[in-house]
């Protein structure tokens, strides 16, 4: 049941990322990356575009899913002590639902030199 639920989280996320949902969405190019905020629901979203993590480092509540959305050419895979997730190529997501609390460095797997951080109060 919850994979069930977070899969439908990413598709809906995916959809109000790619423009096609009810509000409008700026147009992504590598000098205005797409915004990331909080919804309703309490879904983040990192969009993952010019070799780089946007926002670098987001600050949550326990309980919250990050959703990782690749917006890349290059394949991105996501890396830490406490999550991973397999190779993103262009277009797919990863999310993860952070429960306790702290500082959760990671970086791409591909590409060492892309890090971000996930803060959980």
């Amino acid at each position: 049941m919850k994979k069930l639920i977070a899969l439908s989280l990413v598709l809906v996320v995916t959809f109000i990322l790619s423009g096609c949902g009810p509000t409008s969405q700026t147009q992504n190019n590598s000098n205005n990356p797409l915004p990331t905020s909080e919804s309703a629901t309490g879904l983040n979203a990192i969009n993952i575009q010019n070799f780089s993590f946007n926002p670098s480092t987001l600050t949550i509540k326990k309980g919250v899913t990050v959703i990782w959305t690749n917006n890349d050419s290059a394949p991105h895979q996501i890396k830490s002590s406490a999550l991973n997730s397999n190779e993103l190529v262009n277009g797919q997501s990863f999310s993860f639902t952070f429960t306790n609390s702290g500082t959760f460095e990671y970086s791409c797997a591909i590409h060492p030199s892309m890090t971000g951080k996930i803060i959980v109060e």
